[in-house]
């Protein structure tokens, strides 16, 4: 085979599919968010069993957020992949989003999972076990908020580690690179503007920045003439070495 053929016939294969990963991921996960609800309650006890109602959906909400962050971590890793892992800032973007992930599966485990094993664990427990329980769901309660606002800002940086990258082209990926700087820039003024509490208005706007810079991140992988284009070059480079070897 030709090398400039060889080189084309693999093109950048996952590309597609992991646009799609990204994607369908981010619908999931408004849809899924939606659904989300917290715990009611004016006692301590009240608070415990309300969390307990909560069990099946608040597991099923939050294991489909597992699987999206899987997916993102797929699709931004073909992502950067993509920008040439060999380039020191589009390598540091990925570390930094992957540690994210980490931090955000996190957050999720405590708040889907763990809090209503401690929930369960405490709600037919003596008055001082009750309050007990009602302490530690409380301490579950911040230890998510931290681990979820790592995450949101290592992802951030990452965003806009890539996004600087992307404006180095033209057209549409300029485009999304602008949009990612922006959606990045969002998203970590709303969570250092936040303080220890973190109201319903800056998470809202950060996962509204997401959304929309994951979706453009999405196009970009789904369209990829840009990467197709630099395979192209790659080839064309390949197969002058062979002739003048």
């Amino acid at each position: 085979m030709h090398p400039q053929d060889a080189t084309s016939s693999r093109g950048l294969p996952g590309t597609l599919s992991a646009g799609l990963a990204i994607a369908t991921a981010t619908v999931l996960s408004i849809l899924f968010v939606a659904l989300d609800d917290g715990a009611s309650g004016g006692t301590p006890l009240a608070i415990l069993q309300s969390i307990i109602k909560l069990r099946n959906m608040k597991e099923l909400v939050h294991g489909v957020a597992i699987a999206s962050v899987l997916a993102y971590a797929l699709g931004y890793a073909t992502l950067a992949t993509r920008l040439d892992l060999r380039r020191p800032l589009v390598l540091a973007g990925l570390t930094t989003y992957l540690i994210g992930c980490v931090a955000m599966i996190g957050a999720t485990i405590l708040d889907g999972f763990i809090s209503s094993d401690v929930a369960a664990q405490f709600v037919s427990a003596s008055p001082e076990g009750v309050k007990l329980g009602y302490n530690l769901i409380v301490f579950v309660g911040v230890a998510l908020t931290d681990l979820a606002k790592l995450g949101w800002v290592l992802q951030a940086l990452a965003s806009i580690a890539w996004a600087w990258t992307l404006l180095e082209k033209r057209g549409f990926a300029r485009a999304i690179g602008t949009i990612g700087l922006l959606s990045g820039g969002l998203v970590l003024a709303a969570v250092f503007s936040s303080g220890a509490n973190m109201d319903m208005t800056a998470i809202l706007s950060i996962l509204i920045a997401q959304a929309v810079w994951n979706l453009a991140a999405a196009s970009l992988l789904i369209r990829r003439k840009d990467f197709d284009a630099k395979a192209k070059d790659a080839g064309a480079g390949a197969n002058s070495a062979v002739r003048f070897a």
